[in-house]
């Protein structure tokens, strides 16, 4: 290969490599297209347009010194500020991050002195947020500039979802311009756990053949059950289990299969949350610890009913009107899953600040 990825992409995207998402440079512009699979473990997980056929959080392939666009306009997006780093999930695990002033990692590059290091360029309907730059072909090349627009960003994508859709597009630009021997990787700056990997590549060959530095968990992978309500982590809940009442909801005789199994899901989830609010209390964890290890579950059962709804509730919202009420619900479950699992990181986080064990589950069971 000795084109540039983006002069191969013009003429044949399988001529690189069959396990990476190339983007779309078509245009002359080389862009990724984001959205976000809902339904693929607990937080969700990134998909591309195009790449479908390699999963979620596909490995993407760039090209140093081109620049590449990441548009994320498509709903999913919310509550899912892209941001990039040298390892994974950033500065949510103690990361350092693509920015001006933060050098590749374990390289003797000069650019931290100045802050010209590689650092994406965050959009909001066409008109750059920052006054950095490393991409002279949106604005002249910058020195001693730090804001590179992910301080006015990152905060839209907390608004409420109707708010959000009214800012606009969003987009971030991204030029990797130094010598690097490593990959690095795009991520949630809200949710952690999202990562996936970004193969540089250089003259048109991979600047490193293993990927490192490593991702440091496996994606989850959702079972048979799970898929069918579109959620995660039912395995073990579906009725009889000794730990629950027959059943949670009396469904009605002669209802259709769709109701049936959303019925089923539905059971499965409240099952796993009944299980799981039956929840130890010790002195030492006190009224805090009780509280979070009783409401963790109690919002993992939210996100897994509002995902179900998704997936099975056949909504109807493809052009968003806050008056229709297919969109009203598809707001709600989508608040649901984005806040709540927000919410759910930052739970689990505190008890880990506090000490205390991620679960203090015991085991009650249902009267017969």
């Amino acid at each position: 290969m000795k084109l540039s990825i983006a002069s191969i992409l013009l003429l044949s995207a399988a001529s690189v490599s069959a396990d990476l998402c190339l983007p779309d440079c078509s245009s002359g512009k080389c862009v990724f297209e984001m959205s976000v699979e809902l339904t693929a473990g607990q937080t969700g997980y990134f998909k591309v347009k195009g790449c479908e056929d390699l999963g979620v959080n596909p490995t993407l392939a760039m090209e140093v010194g081109v620049s590449h666009t990441f548009i994320q306009s498509d709903y999913t997006n919310w509550y899912h500020a892209l941001g990039f780093a040298y390892a994974a999930d950033g500065a949510l695990l103690d990361n350092p991050e693509l920015e001006p002033c933060i050098a590749p990692i374990g390289t003797d590059s000069a650019c931290a002195e100045t802050c010209s290091c590689p650092a994406p360029m965050y959009f909001k309907n066409g008109k750059y947020q920052g006054e950095f730059s490393n991409d002279d072909s949106i604005m002249p090349l910058t020195e001693d500039s730090e804001n590179f627009g992910l301080d006015d960003y990152e905060p839209l994508f907390f608004y409420p979802f109707g708010q959000w859709l009214e800012q606009g597009l969003f987009s971030v630009n991204v030029k990797f311009t130094e010598d690097y021997d490593k990959d690095i990787f795009y991520f949630c700056h809200i949710h952690q756990g999202m990562t996936g990997r970004i193969k540089l590549f250089k003259e048109g060959f991979k600047v490193s053949e293993d990927d490192t530095p490593v991702i440091p968990y496996s994606y989850d992978e959702p079972s048979g059950f799970d898929q069918l309500c579109g959620n995660f982590g039912l395995t073990g809940n579906r009725l009889p289990d000794e730990q629950c009442p027959s059943t949670f909801v009396c469904l009605e005789d002669g209802a259709d299969a769709d109701l049936g199994l959303f019925a089923e899901c539905i059971n499965a989830q409240d099952c796993g949350m009944f299980k799981g609010m039956t929840s130890g209390v010790s002195a030492e964890g006190g009224e805090v610890a009780l509280f979070l290890h009783q409401m963790i579950p109690h919002h993992e059962n939210a996100v897994n009913m509002a995902k179900s709804l998704l997936k099975l509730g056949d909504l109807d919202c493809e052009e968003y009107d806050e008056e229709d009420s297919d969109c009203i619900m598809y707001e709600i479950a989508l608040s649901i899953v984005d806040v709540q699992n927000f919410q759910i990181q930052t739970m689990q986080g505190l008890l880990e600040a506090g000490g205390y064990p991620a679960t203090d589950d015991c085991v009650v069971k249902a009267e017969p």
